[in-house]
C-alpha cells in the first residue's frame, strides 16, 4: 500500500503510511515489483467504485494511456480485478489528443462524435486486455486490498517528525436494540445486519445484494462483499418498498461496514431482522 504521504481518495486518510503485508522468508524482489503493480491496479478499482458510488453509472470498460500501460502484465492485472475489459490506447500519450478533441466538440469544430470517433481510430486505436478471473476471485482479491490498506491506518502516530497530537474522544460503546420490524420511508436509521445468504450470481464490480430476511436485502451499490453469516453495520440508511418487500439502502452520505458479531436470531418471516444501536 503505497500511502507514503497518506491515502487520498476514496479513503481520505491522512495518517496512513506505506506498508508491505504478508512478506516472507521466501519473498523476493520480484515479489515486491509485483505488488507495487498490483496496488496501482487495485488504487484505480477504489476510485472507479467511488465514481459508481456518487455517479450511479456502471461503466462497460476501462480506457487508458500513459507511461505505466506500455506494461502488459499490469494491464492484464488492470482488467482482471476490475471485471471488465481494459482498452489501451495504442497512442501512447493519448492526453493531449482527447483533451484537443474535446474542445473541438464542445466548441462545435467537430459537429458529430462519429468524426472524433473515426480519428482516435486512425490514431491508432486500441489494444484490449479482457477480464479473465471470475467474480468469486475478484472478491478475494479486493479483500485481501482491503485488508492491507486498513492496516496502513493510524501509523503516522509513530512518525518521530510528526507534533503530538490531542487523543481522539474515546467512542462509546452502541447499545443494541432489538428490531422487529421497519417501517417504509424511515431515515437516518443505524442497523445491524446479519447476512444470511448470498445471490447466486454476484455482479462483476465485488458488490452484492445480502438477504437478511425473507426476501429483504440491503442495497447492492454500497454493499461490500462478505460471506454468509457475517454481520453489516448500516449508517444513516433509508428503508423503502421494493418489489412487495421493505428495502435497507445506502447512499453516499451512509455507510456500510463489517461488525463484530452481535448474536441475534434472524426471522426470515419478517422482511428485516436486525438490532438497532445508538
Amino acid at each position: 500500500v503505497p500511502a507514503f504521504s497518506g491515502l487520498f481518495a476514496p479513503h481520505w486518510r491522512d495518517d496512513a503510511r506505506a506498508v508491505a503485508v504478508g512478506m516472507t522468508l521466501f519473498t523476493s524482489k520480484e515479489h515486491m515489483c509485483r505488488a507495487a503493480l498490483e496496488s496501482t491496479a487495485f488504487q484505480a478499482v477504489d476510485i472507479m467504485e467511488a465514481m459508481k458510488q456518487d455517479t450511479g453509472l456502471r461503466l462497460r470498460d476501462m480506457r487508458v494511456d500513459g507511461g505505466m500501460t506500455v506494461n502488459s502484465l499490469l494491464m492484464q492485472m488492470q482488467a482482471d480485478i476490475l471485471g471488465m475489459s481494459v482498452l489501451r490506447s495504442k497512442l501512447a500519450e493519448a492526453t493531449a489528443l482527447g483533451a484537443a478533441l474535446a474542445v473541438g466538440l464542445s466548441v462545435g469544430f467537430y459537429e458529430k462524435k462519429e468524426v472524433v470517433k473515426d480519428i482516435i481510430e486512425k490514431a491508432g486505436g486500441y489494444e484490449v486486455f479482457p477480464s479473465s478471473t471470475t467474480s468469486a476471485a475478484r472478491r478475494k482479491m479486493m479483500q485481501r486490498w482491503k485488508d492491507a490498506v486498513e492496516r496502513s491506518f493510524d501509523l503516522a502516530k509513530f512518525d518521530p517528525k510528526r507534533p503530538d497530537q490531542a487523543k481522539p474522544a474515546v467512542l462509546k460503546k452502541p447499545r443494541f436494540v432489538k428490531v422487529s420490524s421497519v417501517k417504509p420511508e424511515q431515515k437516518g436509521l443505524n442497523l445491524q445486519l446479519k447476512v444470511v445468504k448470498l445471490p447466486d450470481e454476484v455482479a462483476s464490480d465485488g458488490y452484492h445484494d445480502v438477504v437478511c430476511g425473507d426476501a429483504s436485502g440491503v442495497d447492492a451499490a454500497a454493499v461490500p462483499a462478505l460471506e454468509a453469516g457475517s454481520y453489516i453495520r448500516v449508517q444513516n440508511a433509508r428503508v423503502r418498498m421494493k418489489g412487495g418487500h421493505i428495502r435497507v439502502e445506502v447512499d453516499k452520505w451512509g455507510k456500510v461496514s463489517q461488525a463484530e458479531d452481535t448474536k441475534f436470531e434472524v426471522n426470515l418471516q419478517n422482511d428485516i431482522s436486525a438490532v438497532e444501536y445508538e
